[in-house]
C-alpha cells in the first residue's frame, strides 16, 4: 500500500507518463490526462491530485509542460524533467543532512 509521502510520486509517474505519449501531439487537456491515468493507478488518482502534479511540472524550475490557452504544451522532453527534479531533491537532502550545521537560515551568517 503507498503511503501518503509516497501517493503524489505515484500520481506524478503516471501523469509523466500520459504526458510522454501525448508528446507526439504537442499539446493536450488535463481531462485528457486525467482519463489516461485513471486506469493505470489504483486507486484511481483524484483530478486535485492529477491538477497538482500538472501544476508541479509547470513550474519554471521544472519546465515539463507550459499552459497553452485552455490545454497543455509539452516543453521539455521527460529524460530532463527528471534529471532537475533530482538535482532539487539532492539539494534538499543536502540541506537536511550535508551542510553539517553550517547552514543558519535564522541569521546572517551564511
Amino acid at each position: 500500500m503507498t503511503t501518503s509521502e509516497e501517493r503524489p510520486g505515484d500520481v506524478l509517474s503516471v501523469v509523466a507518463a500520459a504526458i510522454d505519449d501525448e508528446s507526439d501531439s504537442g499539446r493536450f487537456a488535463t481531462a485528457d490526462v486525467l482519463r489516461v491515468v485513471r486506469r493505470d493507478l489504483d486507486p484511481p488518482p483524484t483530478s486535485e491530485e492529477v491538477i497538482a502534479a500538472l501544476n508541479l511540472l509547470a513550474l519554471p524550475n521544472i519546465n515539463g509542460i507550459r499552459a497553452d490557452g485552455d490545454s497543455w504544451r509539452v516543453a521539455d522532453p521527460m529524460d530532463v524533467v527528471a534529471r532537475r527534479l533530482c538535482y532539487l531533491a539532492e539539494a534538499v537532502a543536502d540541506y537536511r543532512h550535508g551542510y553539517g550545521g553550517s547552514l543558519h537560515l535564522d541569521d546572517d551568517a551564511y
